[in-house]
């Protein structure tokens, strides 16, 4: 294998643009990718050594990152890649390959699943992993460690190569539909010291839901796979018993962790019953939300949720396929307030649907929510994603991309117009709103030391 460790793989998670983590937390807290942690997992337990390099926790100049590859020498770098930053991991790779032109490269994540014709067809890309990566990435380690003796490239589900100078795009891998059998995420590949406060965790895949705007549904597909809800409560105990006091609050990051009502409830019971001493937030639909259940969450530590509202239109949320009515929404959203659970309301401008009145609902319901109820507010620009339903049916809907580059595909630029709105309108609806925005965000580019 010329001199390369025959065990190593390499994990690699880099930073967006205007990266912005999915909890509530401050800009220290300390979560790294789930899915490189669970991707590294399970090469382990099949008898490799896998290393996670996280980039968005730990800016390290390239010359690091090169040092790293050297130490570790691993057969095989796989980078997770957004479509915000699918430009600069081509960069990246062609960086690493200057240097180890023959350690293989592979690009997963969400962009080149949608899109994988975007990294194959650089020539400093040798492999594109499609959809959930555990099954795909192992058999891929295997071909490569054997030569393909135990298996060939072609017979890979999930992956996309070159053979010859030919792209091959192997059909999709089915779904793994029990999440039980994987094992618990090995949170020690990283840097375990630096977890405080809040850690995230995951206990489904896939979301019920249909938003036209959202690519839940063709990244992880249509079907909503959860994991034993007790199997949740054992790795809740576990990072308790393991971070002991650093461990606060238990952030579930899935789409809507309230899908399954029964399932919470059993969740609530455990966690009264056993008392592991945590809080915990989460993120939820307003359709599927009670205040039966409100009631169970709050009594046993439920301290905040996130609701995605989108817009303050009903006829918008129709047109979106976002399946919640606006009067319950207020109900629910009330309801949440008195029963001392912080509140996190997310919004969207720019919609296909969406005219400068529309829009204008919307700031005003942000204002109200805000003043009412202190709510933490979320507000970004409606980005049509490639593969997402929107994105496919832009011509009919009449939305008009004016991005030219990806790293523009950020939510927090606008990148489209319509007949009925133009980008400076929802810049106005963004500046109206800032002052009640959770964070400030300043648009800019972000220089990378390792990519200068």
């Amino acid at each position: 294998m010329g001199g390369y460790n025959t065990n190593n793989i390499l994990l690699i998670n880099l930073p967006i643009q205007t990266y912005l983590q999915k909890d509530f937390s401050s800009d220290t807290q300390y979560n790294p990718s789930l899915g490189l942690i669970s991707l590294g997992t399970w090469l382990e337990l099949n008898g490799y050594l896998a290393t996670v390099i996280d980039l968005c926790y730990h800016r390290m100049p390239f010359k690091e990152v090169i040092h790293n590859i050297e130490q570790l020498q691993p057969i095989l770098i796989g980078i997770s890649v957004y479509t915000e930053n699918i430009d600069l991991a081509k960069l990246f790779a062609e960086k690493i390959k200057s240097v180890y032109p023959h350690v293989p490269i592979v690009l997963g994540g969400p962009h080149p699943t949608l899109v994988p014709e975007d990294g194959i067809e650089s020539q400093y890309v040798d492999y594109i992993i499609r959809k959930e990566g555990e099954s795909t990435m192992l058999e891929l380690v295997e071909a490569i460690e054997t030569n393909e003796r135990l298996i060939k490239l072609e017979d890979i589900d999930g992956l996309v190569f070159k053979r010859d100078g030919r792209i091959i795009k192997n059909k999709l891998r089915k779904q793994c539909t029990d999440l039980d059998i994987a094992p618990l995420v090995k949170r020690d590949l990283v840097d375990i010291s630096k977890y405080k406060e809040i850690i995230n965790i995951f206990t489904s895949r896939g979301c019920p839901g249909r938003c036209i705007y959202c690519s839940a549904t063709t990244l992880s597909g249509a079907t909503y796979r959860v994991r034993n809800i007790e199997n949740v409560f054992m790795e809740i105990v576990m990072m308790r018993a393991l971070l002991n006091t650093k461990v606060m609050k238990i952030y579930i990051v899935d789409d809507t962790f309230t899908a399954i009502p029964d399932r919470v409830k059993k969740f609530t019971e455990l966690m009264s019953e056993y008392d592991p001493d945590i809080y915990w937030h989460c993120e939820s639909r307003i359709d599927v939300m009670s205040e039966e259940l409100l009631n169970l969450m709050s009594e046993n530590k439920c301290i905040a949720i996130q609701y995605g509202i989108e817009s303050a239109s009903q006829e918008v949320l129709n047109s979106i396929r976002k399946g919640i009515n606006l009067t319950k929404a207020r109900k629910i959203i009330d309801y949440t307030y008195k029963k001392k659970i912080f509140l996190c309301l997310s919004f969207m401008v720019g919609h296909f649907c969406d005219t400068k009145d529309t829009m204008e609902e919307t700031y005003l319901f942000i204002k109200e929510m805000y003043e009412k109820y202190r709510a933490e507010i979320a507000l970004s620009f409606n980005t049509p994603f490639p593969g997402t339903w929107q994105h496919t049916h832009k011509d009919e809907l009449g939305l008009e991309i004016t991005a030219s580059r990806y790293k523009q595909y950020s939510l927090l630029d606008p990148i489209v117009k319509t007949d009925n709105f133009t980008v400076n309108d929802q810049r106005e609806i963004f500046y109206k709103s800032s002052k009640y925005l959770a964070r400030a965000v300043k648009i800019e580019s972000l220089k990378r030391e390792w990519v200068k």
